[in-house]
């Protein structure tokens, strides 16, 4: 009984980890596809302005990728969607 109880808390806590980075995932693409928006975007006299948006995106897809618990593929996922 005390295995089934223990193997069923470790299923549950490895789907919904899955779940959490399936949706830090989806935070991280769609911050590619503003990103990609954002690069096409800009003009020479507008490439200050927008240089530190650009910046903050990469911030934040890299700030996700390190709390997905793997940083490369995690990555790799993102930019090579």
């Amino acid at each position: 009984m005390k295995l089934f109880l223990v193997s069923l808390l470790v299923i549950l806590s490895l789907s919904s980890c899955k779940s959490e980075y399936e949706e830090r995932l989806e935070q991280a693409r769609a911050l590619k596809v503003r990103l990609s928006l954002v690069q096409s975007n800009i003009s020479m006299n507008e490439q200050s302005n927008l240089s530190s948006e650009v910046d903050l995106l990469h911030e934040e897809i890299q700030f996700l990728a390190k709390v997905s618990g793997n940083e490369k593929l995690f990555l790799k996922e993102v930019y090579n969607d």
